[in-house]
């Protein structure tokens, strides 16, 4: 027989038995339903998490630092060592010093960083929200973040854009042995403002800072060319001693967190797979015995043992794809009506919109196939036993 007539045949057949059917795919589809839905919260929340970690183009920065070595040092020497490295794009270096700002009669502690333009370019997870970056050649410029502001009682944050403040930076005394430091004064203009709640942080050029007498710096931003070179570039540098950490761990062990996550949801919905899968074999059991003198016809008439194999296995399939392809949308429809609405409770509450659903191609793609294989799998058995019968048999069968 052909094919699209034993399609035809498999559809008639169930249409003939339509409560029986639609019970069966009924389960189907909340079994599948289940599972695209539980685990499209899995997806959704790992997204959401590394978005807010990190981005792709951090993926691509390893930040290097002596660690607890007292030998090592980080130095022009060293960034130009790691400059030398194949596959790194860039290398910027930063200090860290202690300070105060004040801008007219109000001062407070600070937190001086000293950076090179291309340190806040790669950086990506400290955006300037006002204002602009540091231009690259210009040593009297200065971002701020917003605890600054606050603490120079400064309310708006457009104030102070354009303005000059006066830094007091302390840098370690090279000379001393009780830890003193030295005091350098320098006046630079705000020209951004970097949104941060917790520290109060002023980056400023590192031409600014290295006349002071710096000679070595704390950390170093080493950017390479794709995420596929990054674990190579990192052994290179760990084998001269260094310390070397990159986003890509946390990432790393945020995909571990939530690969258990998506199987301990998906084991849920399995459990309602697997009762589905028993309601379809039951289906096309019974369905057998009631067709046997169909299936004795059949054979009588001409048909083999491989057109009744492959009829009983298409309604199998039918039962399963039609039930998978309507599970899928409706744990995608749950989920986007879950986004729907978190992001309307969030915007009534003023909070921000996000989604915690996410179903991804690849997913969808794959609960398909895992239909067409449990339409097989429990198509299969009722199939042979079909193809096995003995014509007289068959007609015999009352």
């Amino acid at each position: 027989m052909r094919l699209s007539y034993i399609v035809f045949l498999a559809v008639r057949s169930l249409r003939n038995r339509k409560l029986r059917s639609a019970l069966t795919i009924g389960g189907m589809i909340v079994g599948i339903g289940a599972i695209v839905f539980l685990v499209s919260l899995g997806f959704g929340l790992q997204k959401l998490i590394k978005e807010r970690v990190t981005n792709i183009e951090a993926l691509t920065v390893l930040e290097v630092s002596t660690g607890e070595s007292l030998l090592l040092k980080i130095d022009k020497k060293a960034i130009d060592s790691f400059k030398a490295i194949p596959n790194v794009v860039e290398v910027s270096p930063s200090v860290n010093l202690s300070g105060q700002a004040l801008y007219q009669n109000a001062g407070t502690d600070i937190a001086v960083f000293g950076i090179n333009p291309t340190y806040a370019s790669i950086e990506s997870t400290r955006l300037v929200n006002s204002g602009r970056a540091l231009n690259e050649g210009t040593k009297d410029e200065a971002l701020l973040t917003t605890t600054a502001l606050e603490l120079l009682g400064i309310a708006n944050r457009q104030d102070i854009l354009g303005q000059s403040i006066r830094l007091k930076v302390f840098i370690p005394d090279p000379d001393s042995e009780t830890g003193d430091q030295i005091s350098e004064d320098a006046t630079v203009k705000v020209v951004g403002i970097i949104d941060d709640e917790e520290l109060s942080v002023a980056y400023v050029p590192l031409d600014l800072i290295e006349p002071f007498g710096i000679k070595e710096y704390d950390m170093a931003k080493v950017k390479v060319t794709e995420r596929s070179k990054l674990n190579d570039v990192r052994l290179r540098i760990e084998t001269q001693g260094y310390q070397v950490a990159s986003l890509a761990d946390t990432v790393g062990q945020i995909d571990q967190i939530f690969l258990v996550f998506q199987v301990v949801m998906g084991g849920f919905g399995l459990i309602a797979m697997f009762v589905a899968s028993l309601g379809a074999f039951n289906t096309l059991t019974v369905s057998l015995l009631e067709r046997t003198r169909e299936v004795g016809i059949m054979k009588a008439l001409g048909s083999t043992r491989k057109d009744i194999y492959r009829l009983f296995l298409t309604e199998s399939w039918v039962i399963s794809l039609t039930g998978g392809l309507l599970g899928i949308l409706l744990g995608w429809g749950g989920g986007a009506l879950g986004n729907l609405g978190l992001n309307y409770l969030a915007n009534r509450f003023g909070g921000e919109a996000v989604d915690v659903f996410y179903t991804p191609w690849l997913f969808v793609i794959l609960m398909v196939t895992i239909s067409l294989g449990i339409g097989f799998l429990t198509g299969a058995y009722p199939a042979q036993r079909a193809s096995k019968l003995n014509p007289l048999d068959a007609l015999r069968y009352e």
